[in-house]
Order: structure tokens, then C-alpha cells, then sequence
């Protein structure tokens, strides 16, 4: 299996959806039209990110124009 082929526990998965989520609900977005976002998170998640606070980071590093 590749790195960017890893597979994510439930709990992790938890975690992501929770932080896409509240930033759906905060910027009043569709989770379904979120998908930037949720390209960032599933990076950092790679890049061994499991901190709630870090990606909420991420999300507003990786989302300013």
C-alpha cells in the first residue's frame, strides 16, 4: 500500500468529518461543496496530523485568499 493510499480508522474518520463539519456550519458552506477542504484536511491527516486544534489550523492556512 502506498502512503497516499492509507486507510483511516474510524475514530480518525470521526475526528475529520467533526472538523469539516463545524467548518461547514461556521461558513455556512454544504459539506458537499467542501471539498477543498476536505482535500486539506486529508493531507495533514497524512501528514500525521490527529490534533483538532492543527487542523482547524490547517483548514485556515490552506483556505486564505
Amino acid at each position: 500500500m502506498q502512503k497516499s493510499d492509507i486507510a483511516i480508522p474510524p475514530k480518525d474518520l470521526d475526528l475529520l468529518q467533526t472538523v469539516l463539519d463545524a467548518w461547514c456550519a461556521q461558513h455556512r458552506i454544504p459539506r458537499k461543496e467542501a471539498t477543498a477542504e476536505a482535500k486539506i484536511l486529508i493531507n495533514e491527516y497524512k501528514r500525521g496530523t490527529r490534533s483538532q486544534i492543527k487542523l482547524i489550523d490547517a483548514l485556515i492556512d490552506g483556505t486564505k485568499h
